[in-house]
């Protein structure tokens, strides 16, 4: 199982009690570190405190998972202006 599988695995389920819709779990090399990157999205827009809440949830959860063998950090963010195929389908709906 991919890593990014492990991490869905670990932390869908808490985003969406929260509200959130996972869309990109993301893990990018930044130095000696790893950047795990986790997109989340919600009817009528996400702002920086819904990242934030996201965040402090999700931490813990991957804290004790211990997936990574060295450092690493976590970004939670918005998909902002990033557009998927499944948003054109969605749009093409209409």
């Amino acid at each position: 199982m991919r890593l990014e599988e492990k991490v869905e695995k670990l932390i869908k389920e808490e985003v969406e009690n929260l509200g959130y819709q996972l869309k990109k779990i993301e893990i990018k090399q930044k130095g000696r570190a790893k950047e795990l990157v986790i997109t989340i999205d919600k009817k009528g827009g996400v702002s920086v405190e819904d990242c934030a809440r996201v965040s402090r949830k999700i931490d813990p959860i991957l804290e004790e998972a211990d997936l990574f063998e060295n450092r690493w950090y976590l970004t939670v963010s918005s998909p902002g202006t990033e557009v998927t195929e499944e948003d054109l389908k969605r749009l093409k709906d209409f």
